[in-house]
């Protein structure tokens, strides 16, 4: 089974194609090294969409509030319930 530090050491060791097989050198993917900003700029998206949901909620519920509805007003159908 493969390690990490196998797979580092294999990376890292410079090896015969003819002997070891294909070459593998370099990143394992691209842009490596970039997660953390990934993660920051996911946080930050995550945050401002749930600010913005929550002020357009409150706004909505604020305005339903204002016509200040009675308990029984559901039963004459008025529009915009």
């Amino acid at each position: 089974m493969a390690t990490i530090t196998n797979w580092i050491e294999h990376l890292t060791t410079d090896t015969d194609a003819a002997t070891e097989g294909i070459q593998v050198g370099g990143q394992i993917y691209p842009m490596v090294g970039s997660e953390m900003w990934w993660l920051l700029a996911g946080i930050i998206f995550w945050l401002a969409w749930t600010v913005a949901t929550a002020t357009g909620e409150a706004e909505e519920h604020e305005k339903l509030a204002r016509k200040k509805h009675g308990s029984n007003d559901y039963k004459s159908n008025i529009a915009e319930w």
